[in-house]
């Protein structure tokens, strides 16, 4: 069995806060038990019971139907667009459909029972169109609009028609929303040999996390999804959003509900390294400053040290990918004090003629997309030679540090994950490397604030100002005990990890992990666009690395 999950999100920026205080509705539909032409399909009613319950359980007000025919489905779904005008400006909506789908000609259409389709025509009179459901949803004006179409992805009846084709087609929803695919349009999808489909399985586990931002939770049912299809399945999103939406408010558990941490808090501090650390060389003390070329970045050395890696239990924002919590031993190594600039990648590029991606997900007119012909060069907003280069892929960044490694006889590289935090963290233990207050992030980093807020209507972030919508110029704020600058905001960084779920296995050094989803990247730190929740030293997230971003870079380490 094929199947293709699309979803669809057309969401007004709330607060993490009010993110439950608005009315939730929810439509269900789950189509298996159609006739012999088209065969039964197993799993729709039971993904429909899933997403229903799990639904229920995040505050909305369901409605369950199985197996319709088109007059039960388009009634219902009429009812609901009426639900959802009834309900008010402030009300959310979702939709869910389970069951075969077709495009034909560019159109999507969800297949009822007792559909007589027999050529391309028939689908208007007998099946009901995708745009259709958006349609009803958006009359009611309501801020929120949530379709989730899991569809079966092989066209039972494509062989009669000339327009039909593989898959269902991508779908461009208005400004304000997001849309998921299971894979990527005209894709196939696998069912599955479990009760749910992959996708529908790891989107409501996923959904259930408190504190989780839409786009989190969606980068983690991709991960799921890579992992459950042996990386057959690569889900595919398209968004324009212009603020944050949480299935599930609030945080995790509090701390103090939670198992003590095997080490406490006050003794994780970088200490004393092991006697099979790396030492600093003769003659180089912590915090020296390195440059092995004019064009090359600027360095930072680094004392070897022992340090506790990860999210407390209870950590506002955190979530299980940042635990459980390692003792990591690091040895001596210097980092870039500086996120890689847009003139110290320039050098490069025209020094090896190197041909960075040329496209970049990235913003036009309201919508967020990979959108071909944005690059490090034009990632859709102005930058000058030192802001941090962005729109470069996890492959951009290692030929960046095999050409530094050349050019300087030095080794040069990604840094691991571990060794990232414990240069972040610069011995500090809890989220922020200069104390407990996110508000004051405008002195020491570069993430969504009054200034962006200004720009883009809706946003929302912590309440200082600096000045910066965009990305800054490295160096603007203040740096680190350990002498770097921007680890929490400007851009996210690429690090050398293969992605694993969470922490689990990571150490006791701090080498890169290898194995894991290697066709993906762990990305640390936050960036311009990130909300607080984020903007943690604990905070990692995976992607695939043939793939750049406008929020994305990269910084550098190097052996001694």
């Amino acid at each position: 069995m094929l199947r293709l999950i699309l979803a669809v999100f057309a969401v007004s920026w709330l607060s993490l806060q009010g993110a439950m205080a608005e009315p939730r509705l929810a439509l269900v539909i789950g189509n298996s038990n159609y006739g012999q032409e088209m065969g039964r399909l197993a799993n729709p009613a039971n993904d429909a019971e899933l997403m229903a319950a799990t639904l229920q359980k995040l505050g909305f007000e369901v409605t369950r139907l199985v197996d319709a025919d088109q007059k039960q489905m388009k009634r219902a779904i009429a009812d609901f667009g009426s639900a959802l005008l009834a309900a008010g400006p402030d009300a959310a909506g979702l939709f869910f459909y389970a069951g075969h789908g077709i495009q034909i000609a560019g159109e999507n259409y969800l297949i009822p029972l007792k559909a007589e389709i027999e050529k391309e025509a028939d689908a208007e009179i007998e099946a009901v169109s995708a745009n259709w459901v958006l349609t009803q949803m958006e009359f009611a004006g309501n801020r929120i609009n949530i379709v989730i179409l899991d569809a079966c992805r092989n066209n039972p009846m494509a062989r009669s028609m000339r327009s039909a084709s593989r898959g269902l087609a991508r779908m461009d929803a208005p400004k304000g929303s997001f849309i998921a695919y299971s894979t990527a349009p005209g894709e196939v999808a696998a069912d599955g040999d479990g009760r749910n489909s992959p996708y529908t399985a790891a989107l409501a586990k996923s959904m259930l996390q408190p504190g989780i931002a839409i786009e989190e939770t969606f980068r983690n049912t991709r991960v799921s999804v890579l992992q459950a299809t042996g990386e057959k399945q690569v889900p595919w999103e398209s968004s324009s959003l212009t603020g944050a939406f949480f299935f599930q408010a609030g945080s995790a558990p509090a701390a103090a509900a939670a198992p003590a941490p095997a080490q406490p808090a006050a003794q994780v501090a970088a200490v004393e390294p092991s006697a099979t650390t790396k030492s600093l060389p003769a003659g180089v003390a912590a915090g020296a400053v390195i440059k092995d070329c004019p064009t090359c970045p600027e360095l930072a050395a680094l004392a070897p040290g022992r340090y506790r890696m990860g999210a407390l239990d209870g950590e506002r924002g955190s979530s299980d990918a940042e635990r459980p919590q390692a003792n990591i031993d690091v040895g001596a190594f210097a980092i870039g004090k500086y996120e890689v600039t847009r003139g110290e990648f320039a050098a490069f590029v025209a020094a090896t003629g190197h041909r960075a991606s040329r496209s970049c997900w990235s913003e036009r007119n309201g919508s967020y997309d990979f959108i071909d012909g944005r690059n490090w060069e034009e990632p859709g907003f102005s930058q000058g030679d030192r802001d941090p280069v962005v729109c470069v892929t996890a492959e951009d960044a290692e030929a960046y540090v095999a050409w530094l490694t050349e050019a300087t006889g030095k080794r040069y590289r990604l840094p691991s994950e571990a060794e990232w935090e414990y240069a972040a963290r610069a011995g500090a233990t809890g989220p922020y490397h200069w104390g407990s207050d996110i508000d004051d992030i405008c002195t020491f980093g570069n993430i969504t604030d009054a200034a962006a807020i200004r720009k883009f209507s809706g946003w929302s972030g912590v309440g200082c100002d600096d000045g910066k919508v965009y990305t800054a110029p490295v160096g603007s704020y203040q740096p680190n005990a350990n002498g770097l600058h921007d680890v929490l905001g400007n851009v996210k960084e690429w690090v050398a990890d293969c992605w694993n779920d969470d922490l689990g296995g990571i150490g006791p050094t701090a080498k890169a992990r290898r194995s894991g989803k290697c066709s993906m990247r762990v990305v640390r730190g936050s960036a311009w666009d990130s909300p607080s929740q984020i903007a943690r030293l604990a905070y990692r997230e995976g992607n695939n690395a043939p793939t750049a971003y406008f929020n994305y870079g990269f910084r550098v380490a190097r052996d001694f």
